[in-house]
């Protein structure tokens, strides 16, 4: 007889799944994972902050489309990673996610940690359990695997008591599972894609909107060949951004609220097709109009009527889907309907143009995402996030591959401090791929010490800080309110020091012209880098505030 540890049961299940990342913060109750993840050859990426590993597992899942694992021991461990785990929820994100719990014969006693966390944690998962005997744990580890990424994908929670966590049984008592999925995405209905065919064929000036469903199918070759064969134009938001690259023909740039591209799209166009996306307040119903008529695809049922009742609703996985609606419609070319939206897109750049090359000090945001800009190619992860600098971000960066635009807009959870655990994600996904974070000084300051774990585990990546001393979306939209504002300051702080102190590279950026020649630096610096830029905090990516 041989004996297995119940954390290396676990790890064993995680590593025959194909994940091959954990992150987290050591703990007692949860050693025994750790140490079997050493054992399995899964990298343990040990953080700053609970919080920091959930967004990197989240991350990491953007840049792959595939899981990744996080982990928090028991109490404040589990709490920390909550912000994480429900913006991976709101997001529909699917990742793993551990948690410690005392002693099953210290539930109740006052026991270090003890916490009932499952009451917690239920309405933020797709699937969470917790597990009382060790040698039902790869059950349990294989059934939350397969919850979090089949049907609509979200975070699967599990957690194991500690003395369940560190029994031996034998292992030849233990059935550990080599393969976890039978992959067998559903179809769409023929009845509701033969109606579907009809109405793409009929359409004079249809538009396609893709979302996240997209990259969780898989599907970027099959939205390409969707949009090639149909000759619609397309935006894409959240996760789906990049699955085709934002310089293809037809490629109108991102899905994002009032964007004047896409309004226009909308006041014109004769038929919307949703593929893997939803109604939110980026994409709100109430702006599509009634004449428009829609075709919606979800694998989620329920779903499907949210916002507005579709003319046509399919059940089905995206990437299934669309091949079927590929193969049925006709070859067609919009283009002066597509060259009609590519012009309005290129007036709303001319007019923006001024702006992106302005010499103003301190300096203009669309100046420094145009410098930014310039080192973004085929090989470049862009991750964006805090408030203003995800708009800009959003609007202003190329999505070059798919997986390679990781965007706090692809929750509507509203999440701040992501940008730095998604590019440290990003870079351990995509090693060979340059990797740059833009985001706002607020936001940065939530997870800036997470450069020590990029330090310590050498992933160089770039985060470039739009540095305007303030919460300034917050500030701009309640100074107009009550004149004043009140906790929305901070201060020029020197970010790029802190990341110095480290170990790091720090560059601190004034003038304008300054911007291009400290973002070479830093990136042949080969460490993880800060660029530090004072921006205009007048300036925001309000219409208002910059025409």
């Amino acid at each position: 007889m041989s004996g297995i540890y119940g954390g290396h049961l676990a790890a064993q299940v995680m590593k025959n799944a194909g994940i091959t990342h954990l992150f987290g913060i050591v703990g007692g109750h949860i050693y025994g994972i750790f140490d079997g993840c050493a054992k399995a050859g899964i990298r343990v990426i040990d953080v700053r902050h609970e919080e920091s590993g959930a967004h990197m597992a989240e991350g990491w899942a953007l840049a792959t489309g595939r899981p990744a694992a996080c982990i928090g021991t028991a109490g404040p461990g589990f709490t920390n990673m909550l912000t994480g785990v429900a913006n991976a929820f709101a997001g529909s994100v699917p990742m793993l996610v551990f948690g410690g719990r005392v002693s099953v014969n210290e539930f109740d006693t006052g026991a270090l940690q003890d916490f009932v966390q499952l009451d917690v944690v239920k309405p933020i998962t797709k699937y969470a359990r917790s597990v009382y005997e060790t040698e039902r744990i790869p059950e349990y580890v294989g059934k939350a695997l397969r919850e979090a990424t089949t049907g609509r994908p979200g975070p699967a929670y599990i957690e194991v008591p500690m003395d369940r966590l560190c029994t031996q049984v034998d292992s030849d008592s233990v059935r550990i599972p080599e393969s976890l999925f039978l992959h067998s995405p559903p179809a769409g209905n023929p009845e509701d894609i033969d109606r579907a065919i009809e109405l793409i064929d009929k359409a004079e000036k249809p538009v396609v909107v893709a979302g996240g469903g997209v990259w969780w199918a898989q599907a970027q070759d099959d939205l390409k060949a969707f949009i090639e064969k149909t000759g619609a134009p397309l935006f894409t938001r959240s996760a789906a951004r990049g699955c085709v690259p934002d310089d293809h023909s037809q490629v109108m740039g991102p899905a994002l609220g009032k964007h004047p591209g896409l309004m226009a799209a909308l006041a014109e166009g004769d038929l919307l097709i949703m593929l893997g996306t939803r109604f939110n307040f980026m994409l709100e119903a109430k702006e599509i109009p009634d004449s428009i008529k829609i075709i919606r695809v979800d694998v989620e049922p329920s779903a499907l009527c949210d916002g507005r009742t579709p003319d046509v609703g399919i059940v089905g996985d995206a990437g299934v889907v669309i091949r079927q609606l590929t193969q049925g419609v006709k070859q067609q070319e919009h283009k002066e309907w597509v060259d009609q939206l590519q012009t309005t897109c290129n007036q709303v750049a001319q007019m923006m143009e001024p702006l992106a090359t302005s010499g103003q000090v301190p300096i203009h945001p669309l100046r420094l995402f145009r410098e930014v800009s310039r080192f973004v190619d085929r090989d470049t992860v862009v991750a964006v996030g805090g408030g203003d600098t995800t708009v800009w971000g959003v609007l202003s960066l190329p999505a070059t591959g798919p997986g390679q635009f990781l965007s706090l807009s692809s929750s509507i959870f509203g999440c701040l401090g992501t940008a730095v655990p998604f590019g440290i994600a990003a870079k351990l996904a995509h090693p060979d791929k340059k990797v740059i974070v833009t985001t706002g000084d607020g936001s940065f300051g939530l997870t800036c010490m997470e450069y020590d774990t990029a330090i310590r585990h050498n992933i160089p990546f770039l985060t470039v800080i739009g540095n305007d001393q303030s919460w300034g979306m917050v500030e701009r939209e309640f100074e107009k309110n009550y004149g004043k504002t009140v906790a929305c300051q901070l201060a020029p702080r020197r970010y790029d020091k802190i990341v110095e102190a480290m170990g790091g590279h720090g560059e601190y950026v004034e003038q304008p012209d300054e911007i291009a020649p400290a973002i070479e630096r830093a990136i042949d610096s080969g460490r993880p880098a800060c660029v530090n830029v004072m921006t205009d905090p007048k300036i925001g990516p309000g219409l208002g505030d910059i025409m």
